[in-house]
C-alpha cells in the first residue's frame, strides 16, 4: 500500500459527524471491558478524525471505565476475585488500590503496567466510591488521551501535508520529551508502591465491601 493510498484513506475519515462519533464512542466503551491496544487506537483516532476526536474519546472512555467498574463490583465480582487469586501481580495491585485509594488510581490512569480493562475490574473490588472513581478517571485519563490523539493528528497533518499543524515536528519533539519524563517519574512511583505492597504481609486480601460515595 502506497503513502498516497494511506493519505486518501485518512482523508476519507477526516470528518467527525454523528455517525463516526457514535461508532467511535461505542468502540471506546467496549474497549473498557476487553484487552485491546488503546495507544494504537488513540493514535489512529487522532489520525482519522483529528484532535476533535478528543471530545468523543474522553467521555466515552470514562463511561466505559465506569460500566466495567460497576460490572466488576456487582455482577462478576466472584469471577474477578478468582482471577486475582490466580495472579500474584493482580493481588499486589488490588492491595495497593485498597491502601492508596484514589492516589494509585490517578497514577495508573496516567500510566500503568496493566491494561485498562484489568484496572477497571480490579478497582471494582476496592473500597473506592463511584463518584471518586469517575472523577479521578476523567481527570487523569485526559493527559494520555490528549497526547496520543494529538500525535495521531500530527501524523495526519504530516502525511497529508495540509499545513494545519505548523512546526509540528518541533511540537511533537517537545511533547515527547515532557511526557517521557513524566512517564518515567510516574512509572518509578507506581513500581515503588507495588514493590512495597508485595513485601507487606497480607491483611486479609482485597476489600469485600464496595465503597460508598
Amino acid at each position: 500500500m502506497s503513502w498516497e493510498t494511506i493519505a486518501a484513506w485518512i482523508a476519507g475519515w477526516g470528518r467527525l459527524d454523528a455517525v463516526s462519533a457514535s461508532f467511535l464512542a461505542a468502540i471506546y466503551v467496549v474497549m473498557a471491558f476487553v484487552p485491546f491496544p488503546r495507544t494504537l487506537l488513540l493514535i489512529g483516532s487522532g489520525a482519522a478524525l483529528g484532535p476533535g476526536a478528543l471530545v468523543v474519546i474522553l467521555p466515552s472512555t470514562t463511561l466505559g471505565c465506569v460500566l466495567a467498574f460497576l460490572t466488576s463490583r456487582w455482577l462478576i465480582r466472584s469471577w474477578v476475585e478468582q482471577q486475582v487469586q490466580k495472579r500474584k501481580s493482580w493481588r499486589v495491585v488490588a492491595q495497593a488500590i485498597d491502601d492508596e485509594a484514589w492516589q494509585i488510581l490517578a497514577l495508573l490512569r496516567f500510566w500503568g503496567p496493566f491494561p485498562n480493562f484489568v484496572q477497571n475490574y480490579l478497582f471494582g473490588l476496592s473500597k473506592i466510591g463511584l463518584l471518586s472513581y469517575t472523577l479521578v478517571t476523567f481527570v487523569f485519563a485526559l493527559p494520555q488521551i490528549l497526547l496520543y490523539t494529538y500525535l495521531g493528528a500530527l501524523g495526519r497533518a504530516a502525511l497529508l501535508d495540509d499545513g494545519s499543524f505548523p512546526y509540528s515536528n518541533v511540537i511533537a519533539g517537545i511533547v515527547a520529551v515532557v511526557v517521557l519524563s513524566v512517564i518515567v517519574l510516574i512509572s518509578t512511583r507506581v513500581r515503588t508502591i507495588l514493590a512495597t505492597e508485595a513485601l507487606r504481609p497480607k491483611a486479609g486480601g482485597v476489600s469485600t465491601k464496595p465503597g460508598q460515595t
